[in-house]
């Protein structure tokens, strides 16, 4: 399920600003929201989405007050460091100057991508030198545009302009390097396969169903949505799926735990968002935490 990679991979992008709750009203319990503490230091855990509506903003009153006291920000990566993903992206995601993606898929996959590209209005010409792989992520952002959900309105975006607005750090629990690279190690046969089944995912008539319930689980804070979504993944036996749930979570969870346990021994109310996924399932964040012999209490 290739949808969910913007709940679990993290593409930074300009911030824009998100309207005031209206008078009175309290804001609903999103994503899901950890506390966890080794006896000494306190830190919260934020399940965020990598695209936003003005609709998820303010957040609740719990988070929000810990982000208001927090003297550090952890997100995967720092919506502000733009230098380092362009970088990252001309290194991994775009071909050598003159080559077209075009010229490595087959004629077959290539017509389909460029017919997704005029569906979704994006400029075929300036996308030519995209790799496989950065193109069906580009695709994926659209089909979130599509449905109303917007990279510029992204939770990591709006945690980090709060947390600067008070004067907090914002740190980094991986790089945009560390991210792209892991795209590096498809060879063209499975960047196209992954592309492919992007494309697949996207002509399927469930869609709109599957986008829809992704993201109204992370709106209410739906734990056993969260739980469908990840076993959506398991039974999916597409190669994008297989790749998004061994690689792009499992993979990255260790190092993830291993970052958030830092920031705990170091800072006292420090908070760390990172995709919503990595918070799901036997081997999520949480459970590596646990094994740490750190306290972890689900708030929701």
């Amino acid at each position: 399920m290739t949808l969910a990679l913007l709940s679990c991979f993290y593409l930074p992008q300009a911030h824009g600003a998100a309207p005031a709750a209206a008078a009175g009203q309290e804001p609903p319990n999103r994503g899901a929201l950890y506390r966890v503490s080794d006896g000494r230091h306190t830190l919260h855990l934020f399940g965020t989405i990598h695209v936003g509506a003005s609709d998820f903003y303010p957040l609740e009153r719990r988070i929000a007050q810990a982000l208001g006291e927090a003297p550090v920000l952890a997100l995967e990566l720092d919506p502000q460091n733009a230098g380092a993903l362009q970088a990252a992206v001309q290194k991994y995601g775009i071909y050598p100057s003159g080559q077209r993606f075009e010229d490595h898929l087959d004629p077959a996959l290539a017509q389909r991508t460029m017919a997704a590209l005029k569906r979704y209005q994006l400029p075929a010409q300036q996308m030519q030198g995209l790799r496989p792989w950065m193109l069906a992520m580009a695709l994926t952002v659209q089909e979130y545009a599509s449905s109303g959900y917007h990279p510029e309105l992204a939770v990591d975006s709006y945690l980090a302009g709060a947390a600067r607005a008070h004067g907090a750090t914002v740190v980094e629990l991986e790089s945009a390097e560390r991210q792209m690279s892991i795209f590096a190690r498809l060879d063209a046969a499975h960047q196209a396969q992954f592309l492919g089944d992007t494309l697949d995912e996207m002509d399927d008539a469930d869609t709109t169903r599957k986008l829809a319930e992704l993201v109204g689980a992370w709106r209410h804070a739906d734990s056993q949505g969260f739980e469908n979504a990840l076993q959506e993944m398991e039974q999916d036996r597409s190669f994008a799926s297989a790749f998004t749930r061994q690689v792009l979570l499992d993979e990255r969870n260790p190092d993830l735990a291993d970052g958030i346990a830092a920031l705990l021994t170091g800072h006292d109310k420090a908070v760390a968002a990172i995709g919503i996924l990595h918070l799901v399932g036997p081997r999520s964040v949480p459970a590596l935490l646990k094994e740490k012999r750190l306290k972890v209490e689900q708030i929701y």
